[in-house]
């Protein structure tokens, strides 16, 4: 770093520049406007900001409204589309988009309850650069998204509201004390896997029952994707075979992993089949071990599946025993 670009003038144009860009957070800025409003040029602006800050001004406002919109979002009851609009985003698409890359998931999971853990707090600068990304305990794979995580023994409750804790999910597995070692090693592994590689899915079928705790011999783990991501589906498994299509809406495909049954499913061919919100509908957020997984509910399949079948009489004598009827 050049003298010039850390001289004590510098320093104080930059932090004048951040502070401008946080009081005017909801307001139309961009670097070519806050280059104006400091007199200088934007490539100077782009320079000295990014050589004492280490990201861009795009990237500094972006970061900021992403992390105000996921807090607000918390809080506050006010619409996923007027959050888009507050802060800055010209479609509530867009929004979803920028979210999920930042958060690692949508903001549909958030106004539920979903934990946030990823914040990019405002700068201040001094004699160094203090401040910007505060990293908060976070697991392998909290969600199967597109952010990887580290593992912890506990995933601590953050230390200022809205953000949560995980015991506040209602369903919490310990697989050191369950019954069927093999099929939870390949669950998780599977889950583990998935998140790595970014590709979004909910556990569905038989499997959520599995998942929620209320174990029985496991054929198979059944899995629900996005209808578009057929062939990125297919490559994380190395798989050739043929996708069935037994009804307008649905189809799927079956491989092997690690030794156990795979059910690869996609629901949609219909408008909005490729968003999210799509695909986590009638969702619960489990936590097995130290991941976080989306796994269709209880509820969701016992309105669905036919009432003489073993399976339905342990979900209804869960749900009844937890007053969920």
């Amino acid at each position: 770093m050049t003298t010039q670009n850390t001289n004590p003038s510098n320093l104080s144009v930059i932090q004048d520049i951040i502070n401008h860009i946080e009081d005017n957070m909801l307001h139309k800025i961009t670097p070519v406007t806050i280059a104006k409003q400091f007199l200088i040029s934007d490539s100077t602006l782009s320079t000295l900001f990014k050589a004492l800050c280490g990201i861009t001004v795009a990237e500094y406002i972006r970061n900021r409204r992403l992390t105000l919109a996921a807090s607000e979002l918390s809080s506050s009851n006010l619409p996923i589309l007027d959050l888009a609009y507050k802060y800055g985003y010209d479609t509530p698409e867009a929004f979803t988009k920028a979210f999920s890359r930042f958060h690692g998931f949508p903001p549909s999971l958030v106004r539920r309850g979903f934990p946030v853990c990823k914040r990019f707090e405002p700068i201040k600068i001094e004699v160094t650069v203090r401040g910007g990304w505060k990293s908060e305990a976070q697991h392998e794979a909290d969600y199967a998204s597109v952010t990887p995580h580290h593992p912890t023994e506990e995933r601590p409750c953050t230390s200022t509201p809205p953000y949560t804790c995980i015991p506040r999910f209602p369903y919490r597995i310990d697989t050191n004390h369950m019954q069927y070692t093999r099929e939870w090693e390949t669950l998780c592994s599977l889950v583990m896997q998935l998140s790595k590689n970014q590709i979004l899915f909910k556990l569905d079928g038989k499997t959520i029952i599995f998942a929620h705790g209320l174990e029985f011999p496991l054929d198979k783990i059944c899995l629900t994707f996005k209808w578009k991501d057929e062939q990125i589906v297919k490559d994380f498994f190395h798989s050739s075979t043929a996708t069935r299509c037994t009804k307008n809406g649905f189809k799927y495909f079956d491989v092997l992993y690690e030794g156990m049954k795979i059910r690869c499913m996609f629901y949609g061919d219909c408008p909005g089949d490729d968003t999210d919100d799509f695909l986590y509908r009638n969702t619960d957020l489990v936590q097995i071990d130290d991941l976080l997984v989306p796994v269709q509910t209880l509820e969701f399949y016992y309105g669905n599946v036919s009432k003489d079948t073993t399976h339905y009489q342990i979900v209804e004598e869960w749900l009844k025993e937890h007053e969920r009827l």
